[in-house]
């Protein structure tokens, strides 16, 4: 097979007798279910960075519920010993969180500070498309952020972390279920500068970030039963984001907040490998585009946002949609 190409299943390998024998496994499929988290623990850290940033530094603090839908369709990501692809995979991912805001008195380095913590729920469900593998992710999602912003300049980090336990069956290597405990964490850091748009009011945000996640499973026994494998998935992200914006007036009382985004994001260091009995090791593209429609709308205490987005690399196509409601707590 030419390299590239697709394949049903990916090679495993592992050492006998001071040699290298090929064996097939779940490899491919730990894999893709742990880069799938990264990027969905990735989308969940940029979507609460703007959901904050779009609330507005310097007001009070808040509480807001929110849920999220995104679907991604991928390629499959390449066996690095023999170029071939693993089976393209399907992941469907829904998420529903709170979080808490609440900005400190007085000012820290002459500009003002929010504090935030969130707690949720996620699922991820990935389904191949020849190989007969199936995964559903159950997790818990905890973490918090930091902002701090001095009239149009700002600087934000989270940490977001996840924990939970995966259940998947395999139609191939014999055939069985298995599973395995997920977890990890997805850390962000950002700052920007917010520009008015000349005489039309409309403003400009610009911001730069450095992201990083970390994901791994506990060491679990394949369905062949043939010995027992552990997934990890890391890699850096360096990102920049525009976004403009404008604030109207509604009839009736309240406040519009229509935006566009858009985005450039570089991975970096990704290590996607397989450890154990067995180890396989995979790459993917690592350039992604985003654009994304949203806007906020306030009326008394009450924030309400929702967004759509799409996002893009060689090898994967994602459609994202969120929903939630503000509550003004100071």
């Amino acid at each position: 097979m030419a390299p590239g190409a697709a394949q049903a299943q990916t090679h495993c390998y592992f050492e006998s007798g001071g040699s290298l024998f090929a064996d097939y496994s779940e490899c491919g499929e730990s894999a893709n279910a742990l880069t799938a988290t990264g990027a969905n623990l990735s989308a969940l850290g940029e979507a609460f960075t703007q959901q904050q940033l779009n609330v507005g530094a310097g007001i009070a603090g808040f509480a807001t519920p929110t849920g999220r839908l995104r679907h991604s369709r991928h390629d499959g990501l390449i066996d690095k010993n023999t170029g071939l692809r693993t089976d393209g995979f399907d992941t469907d991912e829904g998420s529903v969180f709170g979080n808490v805001s609440y900005d400190l008195p007085g000012t820290y380095f002459g500009g003002k500070v929010r504090v935030n913590a969130l707690v949720g729920y996620d699922r991820l469900s990935q389904d191949a498309d020849t190989a007969g593998f199936k995964t559903d992710i159950d997790s818990i999602i905890y973490g918090g952020s930091y902002l701090w912003s001095k009239g149009s300049f700002y600087s934000m980090s989270l940490l977001i972390g996840v924990t939970g336990d995966a259940d998947a069956s395999t139609a191939t290597a014999g055939g069985g279920n298995y599973s395995y405990d997920v977890s990890g964490y997805f850390s962000n850091s950002v700052m920007g500068y917010t520009f008015d748009w000349p005489g039309n009011g409309w403003r400009f945000d610009t911001r730069v970030g450095l992201g990083h996640y970390d994901v791994d499973t506990n060491r679990f026994e394949v369905a062949n039963g043939l010995g027992t494998i552990k997934g990890v998935s890391e890699a850096w992200n360096a990102s920049i984001t525009g976004t403009l914006f404008t604030i109207v007036e509604i009839d009736g009382g309240g406040v519009m907040r229509p935006y566009f985004l858009a985005s450039y994001k570089n991975v970096f260091d990704e290590e996607i490998e397989v450890k154990g009995d067995f180890i396989a090791s995979f790459e993917q593209a690592n350039d992604f585009g985003k654009v994304e429609l949203g806007f906020d709308y306030v009326k008394g205490i009450l924030t309400y946002g929702a967004a759509g987005y799409t996002e893009f690399s060689e090898d994967e196509n994602t459609f994202g949609g969120r929903l939630g409601v503000s509550v003004k707590l100071q």
